[in-house]
């Protein structure tokens, strides 16, 4: 046991520069399981979250994404690691060892390497658990002492799911060992890589891809905003139309510059290009797989810091009033302004009181019956201008009215309700109205709101006198000049205004928002950081082994004449489609969704887009210039190389 104890710790000194990518991405996954599992089970943050506490379950999916996400990377990087070591393990077994053997040092070093992970994991969770923390705190606007602490159940959970996962991956090695033959083995690294086949049905499968990817956008920017229930349709044709480009229509490139006799002899051109076409067939799995993955961080990070960037327009979108109640007495208006003297820190810069008619009426989009509010054009306009909305309506005739929805699909307006004829009624008098024009931005809190019928003064006036007291609603809204700062304001409101007149504030939705957004973007991030650190790493050591593989080839071109320089350049031009290739897919696919997701929201997102795909690309580019090094240092470390 001490030899092979021996020969494992040798080898996990002597190829730590291949195993450090497997290593950092591996503890970086057991320091984000511990430190979600230690705010899971945090009571002074559940406190501190009061009635938004329900929501700590985020952290919860978030952690059982991350165990999924780090069993199949850790048991896809296991795999590559495997077959780069099967020559290495043909070797042992003909120095005397038997496969029980070579299994079992395969074992200890796979200890080795995933309890070093965990510990370095662990401790950094221990470490920085107080600093992530007050991040989380600070993004979601509480305040509290944060103690340092050490979590006996976050470490048993992270233990139990590190076990797991070591579990799996020592049978899937052992059952990788067992079944090959030591001929098999031996011969591992001799086998030649097959070149890509291209055919006629590889290009009509290639265009087929881009139709498919060019569908699944359409369907996102152009029909998803208002039939959410088209996600699986836009999910699935994206996901195979990603994974049919990367295999057909990017070998079909390879293969055309491969054929190009008139460019392939320019420079360094022949090298890279040939090593792509034997090389790229081996390695689609794995760029689909990375292509994928990527796209749904970015598009999580998008819709995670992008709807946390958006918080404070979200909550003026949903509670458009600082402050706003249903008035029946003005006993109400009195209590506000005697606690409104108390606090000197908030003003009020309008206050709006209005009537809104209730009326049942024939839903213009066929659905039968449906209860709308009335207003009147001047009321409206009014409240417009006070909330500062670029909504000024002017209607024609007694005849027209405007129309204000949110439709059930979706926070778009439906325009097929232009041009369609409404009845109200409520009494002996009709009168038949016409939509000229419709668009979804509420004018009062969208927990009061119901669509509204924007009429002219006149017709409203004569529709009100056949209504009844308890069929008119009175909405008393107030914008204050610093809302952002009325949290004690609100709190002695609050007990004073009884739950009757249902009182709505923006703070509150802001502050809820702010909780429940900030926890999805920071999970978001560190997710989203998971996922480069992981895929980043893929590439590199796949890309590290096959230069052991590659060394003969490049030793031989240096013999012919071919320098250092030259050599690197064709391998960064090889390196930069590996890398590229999914990456630039990836972006694509979240740009879309990232336009699909500001129609949903009204919101735009594309300066959250831009700067998420520039810090991706950054560490991408990190991760393509280590590989770039080391695969340059394996392939030229020799003398002929370090005399030129």
């Amino acid at each position: 046991m001490m030899t092979l104890f021996s020969i494992a710790t040798n080898n996990i000194k002597k190829n730590f520069k291949t195993y450090w990518a497997f290593f950092l991405s591996s503890a970086f996954s057991i320091f984000v399981l511990y430190l979600f599992l230690s705010i899971t089970n945090n009571k002074d943050i559940q406190h501190q979250l009061g009635g938004m506490k329900s929501f700590i379950w985020l952290f919860t999916i978030g952690t059982w994404l991350i165990g999924f996400f780090s069993a199949f990377f850790i048991w896809y990087s296991n795999s590559f690691f495997i077959k780069s070591r099967k020559k290495e393990f043909a070797t042992y077994m003909l120095l005397g060892m038997t496969k029980n053997q070579t299994a079992r040092l395969n074992f200890i070093e796979n200890l080795f390497i995933m309890i070093l992970s965990f510990l370095s994991g662990i401790g950094v969770g221990i470490i920085l658990n107080k600093l992530f923390i007050m991040i989380l705190y600070s993004m979601i606007r509480v305040s509290g002492d944060v103690r340092f602490q050490f979590s006996m159940k976050a470490f048993k959970s992270t233990s139990i799911i590190f076990i797991i996962i070591f579990i799996i991956i020592s049978l899937h090695s052992t059952i990788l060992i067992h079944k090959n033959s030591l001929i098999n083995l031996f011969n591992a690294s001799k086998k030649a890589e097959k070149g890509l086949k291209v055919s006629l049905f590889t290009i009509i499968i290639g265009i087929v891809s881009v139709g498919l990817i060019a569908y699944s956008y359409y369907l996102a920017i152009k029909k998803l905003p208002s039939n959410f229930i088209l996600s699986p349709e836009v999910v699935i044709f994206t996901i195979v139309g990603s994974i049919l480009l990367i295999t057909c229509t990017v070998s079909f490139f390879i293969y055309i510059s491969k054929k190009n006799e008139k460019r392939l002899f320019s420079g360094t051109k022949l090298i890279s290009t040939s090593q792509l076409y034997y090389r790229y067939r081996g390695n689609v799995g794995t760029l689909g797989v990375i292509a994928i993955t990527t796209t749904i961080a970015l598009s999580s990070l998008i819709t995670c810091l992008g709807s946390y960037d958006k918080a404070e327009e979200n909550s003026r979108y949903m509670r458009p009033y600082s402050i706003e109640y249903f008035n029946n007495t003005d006993s109400i208006d009195k209590t506000f302004n005697d606690t409104l003297s108390d606090h000197k820190e908030v003003s009020v810069k309008y206050k709006d009181s209005f009537d809104l008619l209730n009326i049942t009426a024939k839903d213009p989009f066929g659905n039968g019956n449906s209860d709308f509010y009335v207003i009147n054009e001047s009321e409206f306009n009014k409240i417009n201008n006070h909330e500062n909305v670029n909504r000024k309506i002017s209607l024609n005739s007694d005849k027209d009215c405007y129309f204000v929805q949110v439709s059930p699909n979706g926070f778009t307006a439906e325009k097929s309700a232009i041009g369609k004829e409404i009845s109200l009624s409520n009494g002996n008098k009709q009168f038949n109205v016409k939509i000229v024009d419709t668009d979804n931005k509420v004018f009062i809190a969208m927990d009061h709101f119901k669509a509204t019928l924007v009429i002219k003064d006149t017709v409203y006036n004569d529709l009100k006198t056949q209504f009844n007291k308890d069929k008119i609603t009175n909405v008393t809204g107030y914008l204050l000049k610093n809302d952002i700062i009325s949290k004690n304001f609100l709190a002695d409101l609050k007990v004073k205004i009884p739950s009757d007149n249902n009182l709505l504030t923006f703070y509150d939705h802001f502050m809820d928002g702010l909780k429940l957004l900030g926890m999805m973007a920071f999970i978001g991030l560190f997710i989203g950081l998971l996922f480069i650190t992981a895929t980043g790493s893929i590439i590199y050591f796949k890309m590290a082994m096959e230069a052991k593989e590659d060394r003969n080839k490049f030793i031989t071109l240096s013999k012919i004449g071919v320098s250092k320089k030259e050599i690197k350049g064709a391998v960064a031009k090889q390196l930069l489609v590996l890398f590229g290739v999914p990456f630039v897919i990836a972006a694509t696919n979240s740009y879309a969704a990232t336009i699909s997701l500001g129609k949903m929201l009204s919101f735009k997102l594309g300066k959250e887009f831009a700067v998420i795909i520039l810090v991706y690309a950054v560490l991408f580019s990190i991760y393509y210039f280590l590989t770039l090094n080391t695969y340059t240092k394996t392939v030229c470390k020799n003398n002929t190389f370090e005399m030129r």
